[in-house]
């Protein structure tokens, strides 16, 4: 498939990804923070979430105990509520760094938001597999397209294929935060690409930086997202298993890694 531009799969280089999610908490100032530290941390692309309470789940639904402690979701959703000028701002200042903007959508209101934008990729995460209204419309945006398949069943997976198309690219992940490490079963990964003729990728959960990442690529992984924030004390919904994308761009910067090209993974390496 294409992202932006940027053919992704096929022996090309894997496209890594910084989930920058909803960890600027509102603000822009913070978001362009995130982007810079994406770009600094060797990032090739940025994905937010476009927020609407609504669209996501029930205002009754109540707390929920995530990593930084109970959250009422519906009302932390409401609150990170932003317009189409917050994307664009955040979209420019990626742009203006050479990464690719990518946005999840939840339904009909985000679509149109974020398709206005001409971002390089939507993205639909796995509780919204089985949302075919919202598939059938993303489907009839002429984007690309990922579509997350951490809660979703094989059947899922080919029927969600068979409305967006088969140029869609589909990410294997664990929907736990933080993920298992040894969770992970990335030898399915192969497996998925044959069997449904799509390029895989991985959403990285876990704590660790590097395993799950570097281990994805060597059994074909063709995309890598993990989220990224400016702290994990910073109180965003997954800051608390993010990496510090100061701390990365930093230590990048220390190991002269900024200066060389990224390395290139050895694909014929087994996963044991």
């Amino acid at each position: 498939m294409n992202v932006g531009g940027r053919p992704v799969g096929g022996g090309s280089p894997c496209l890594i990804t910084a989930e920058l999610g909803t960890a600027h908490g509102g603000e822009l100032k913070r978001a362009l923070r995130l982007v810079e530290a994406a770009s600094g941390a060797g990032a090739d692309a940025v994905k937010l979430q476009a927020v609407f309470a609504d669209e996501i789940l029930h205002p009754a639904s109540g707390s929920v105990e995530l990593p930084g402690g109970p959250v009422d979701l519906y009302r932390r959703f409401k609150e990170l509520e932003r317009d189409a000028g917050f994307y664009a701002a955040v979209q420019k200042k990626a742009r203006s760094l050479g990464l690719l903007f990518i946005c999840s959508v939840f339904g009909s209101r985000s679509v149109k938001m974020i398709r206005g934008l001409a971002p390089d990729a939507l993205k639909i995460a796995s509780p919204e597999l089985n949302h075919l209204p919202l598939l059938r419309e993303v489907a009839a945006c002429g984007l690309s397209l990922i579509l997350s398949g951490g809660v979703a069943t094989l059947c899922d997976l080919e029927r969600a294929l068979a409305i967006t198309g088969m140029g869609s690219l589909l990410l294997h992940c664990v929907t736990a935060y933080p993920a298992p490490e040894e969770q992970y079963t990335l030898n399915l990964i192969p497996h998925l690409a044959a069997l449904l003729g799509a390029p895989v990728g991985v959403s990285d959960h876990s704590l660790d930086a590097e395993l799950v990442p570097a281990l994805a690529v060597t059994v074909g992984a063709v995309m890598i997202e993990k989220h990224l924030t400016l702290s994990r004390q910073g109180g965003g919904l997954d800051d608390p298993i993010a990496l510090d994308g100061d701390a990365e761009g930093e230590g990048r910067k220390q190991r002269g890694d900024h200066l060389r090209e990224p390395p290139v993974f050895r694909k014929d390496l087994g996963v044991e």
